[in-house]
């Protein structure tokens, strides 16, 4: 009976959410691997039987029957979820919502309606948490482009098994689309765009390709020609991500003002920041950051509450455009 109630399990877990399916003979090889010797025919009295207690469809169209859990079925989790692990998965909804496409995230929205179901068990105080936490972007939020769930799911299937992929794409200094062949090295996520990290075949340097420039993707057999060296921690701290100014880093020394940017003491610019002096009224940093338009859009903004002490040449360009903004703003 043991044995049997484990069979049953190992059986439930092969068994793919609708669309997807699994045949009883996919099931017989699958639990072959796992040590469980039975024949197609016991499978689909086990399988009949277990439809009774779960949301288990088959498709009687084919033969053999193909097996599959229904779309809108509550995850089943073992061991069934906990209050923290609950609190996470809302977190993880909050955050995701925004940045997934909704057919991504149907296929997990089983496990944040299970993380709901035992929030709001037995009059839990945590059942009114989702009413309680809210995710917002910090600055203006610009409005999302449109990304199509298909081509995220081929890249990242491509990503995965260290797979090219051929794509129609459209850069935006292209005068047309074009077809290329990709070796994807990483995905990043930066607001409000989804990029891909790859290097195009025939030519060079490792790019940066917004997922909604992306049209027809395929994935190919060959394996990706990874360059000599590349770690995608030092692509994006070499400020690879941003538009940069020139290639050179600004080792930027500022004087900043209490408490307008007190923030910076506890949330760093940069890896590498140091405090150098801080008072009642401010603080000196050091901090070596990449020259790029992000730098100069945060110095401008910030412009009321710092100092640039050095470099010069880079005061001297952010005094020169805020002689113009005052210019602009006084017609």
């Amino acid at each position: 009976m043991a044995d049997t109630a484990i069979r049953y399990i190992s059986m439930l877990q092969l068994i793919p959410r609708h669309p997807r399916s699994i045949s009883t003979t996919a099931l017989q090889a699958a639990l072959a691997d796992q040590g469980f010797d039975i024949n197609v025919r016991s499978i689909q009295r086990d399988l009949e039987k277990l439809s009774a207690f779960f949301p288990l469809i088959a498709d009687e169209s084919v033969k053999p029957y193909a097996w599959s859990f229904d779309a809108q079925a509550a995850a089943q989790i073992f061991p069934m979820l906990d209050m923290p692990a609950a609190v996470t998965f809302e977190l993880a909804r909050a955050y995701l919502t925004p940045v997934l496409p909704p057919k991504v995230l149907s296929h997990i929205e089983p496990h944040f309606k299970e993380a709901q179901t035992v929030l709001k068990r037995n009059g839990s105080a945590l059942a009114h948490w989702p009413e309680k936490i809210r995710v917002i972007a910090r600055g203006l939020e610009s409005q999302r482009p449109i990304l199509d769930a298909a081509i995220l799911e081929a890249v990242t299937q491509a990503l995965l098994n260290n797979q090219k992929c051929e794509m129609v794409y459209q850069a935006r200094r292209w005068p047309a689309p074009e077809t290329i062949t990709l070796n994807p090295l990483g995905l990043v996520f930066r607001e409000p765009n989804t990029y891909l990290i790859a290097l195009i075949d025939g030519r060079d340097n490792v790019r940066q390709l917004p997922l909604h420039r992306m049209q027809q993707v395929k994935v190919l057999p060959e394996l990706v020609d990874v360059p000599a060296g590349f770690n995608l921690d030092d692509f994006i701290s070499q400020g690879e991500m941003h538009v940069l100014h020139s290639d050179k880093p600004v080792e930027l020394v500022l004087q900043c003002d209490k408490p307008e940017l007190s923030h910076l003491l506890a949330s760093p610019i940069g890896q590498n920041q140091e405090i150098i002096e801080e008072t009642d009224k401010g603080f000196t940093l050091r901090v070596t950051l990449a020259d790029s338009k992000d730098l100069r859009w945060w110095l401008l903004a910030q412009a009321a509450h710092i100092t640039i002490q050095s470099p010069d040449w880079l005061r001297a360009e952010v005094l020169a455009q805020t002689k113009i903004a005052l210019k602009r703003l006084s017609e």
